[in-house]
């Protein structure tokens, strides 16, 4: 398991570095962090993030990394390890908490996760960070909004990663699996909805926004319109079997 994580992880690497000025290894230089910054504010609450990076004065690539727990469970901390280690390979990592579903359905989580995007491209200066090189990773339900945010057009360009890696990630809402399922979590991040209606409003599932062209607003579906364009993105997914494993 460990070497399919440390494969997923490099190619998101190789991907991000993958021009002048390449992330290298940096295993002798300091950590420098930043806690809980505060990127967006809900009436439920603000949302923060953590960012580790070498202490230089480098830009560097920076990958976003969301933690997992069927949306409704998990926090940021999950992933300072993962965290740390990319610093060591010499990039700028972040670790961001998104609203869970006991304070808001879908699309909360995926809006969140583009919140903390533009913030990292709004602050690129202050973190050091390459605005032309941002991915994003996670695992399992944090798997599946990294592939959303790459798939995804919701308007606005900064708010989009620049490569995306989801580890476990639910690709396919409108698999039998899924359709049949009763899990309580699912009916939580739906917002109680049946999946097909959620789908057919939402197109929530990544796999049906790969490489489609933009849908056009009709009179009857104005203000409702979800845009979907091609996106150039390293895709390395796994599927589970079973909404046991997605944790």
């Amino acid at each position: 398991m460990k070497r399919i994580f440390d494969r997923i992880i490099f190619w998101l690497l190789g991907f991000l570095a993958y021009s002048n000025g390449n992330a290298k290894e940096n295993s002798h230089s300091p950590v420098k962090k930043w806690e809980d910054i505060a990127f967006a504010s809900h009436p439920t609450g603000e949302l923060v993030l953590d960012v580790f990076r070498p202490s230089d004065s480098k830009k560097r690539p920076a990958v976003l990394c969301l933690h997992g727990g069927f949306w409704a469970k998990g926090s940021k901390k999950f992933m300072h390890p993962l965290a740390e280690d990319l610093v060591v390979r010499g990039y700028v990592a972040v670790s961001s908490n998104y609203r869970l579903t006991d304070v808001a359905p879908a699309p909360a989580q995926l809006n969140d996760v583009f919140a903390a995007i533009r913030f990292l491209r709004e602050n690129a200066n202050e973190y050091g960070i390459d605005s032309s090189k941002i991915g994003v990773t996670g695992s399992s339900a944090g798997g599946y909004l990294a592939v959303m945010a790459a798939t995804f057009n919701g308007g606005d360009p900064i708010a989009r990663p620049n490569a995306a890696v989801g580890m476990g990630a639910q690709t396919d809402l409108t698999s039998p699996h899924i359709q049949n399922s009763t899990v309580l979590n699912w009916s939580k991040f739906m917002g109680g909805g049946s999946i097909t209606m959620f789908l057919r409003t939402t197109r929530a599932s990544p796999q049906s926004l790969i490489f489609l062209p933009m849908i056009h607003p009709s009179p009857s579906s104005a203000g409702n319109t979800i845009n979907r364009r091609p996106v150039l993105m390293l895709f390395v997914i796994r599927h589970f079997v079973s909404e046991s494993l997605l944790v």
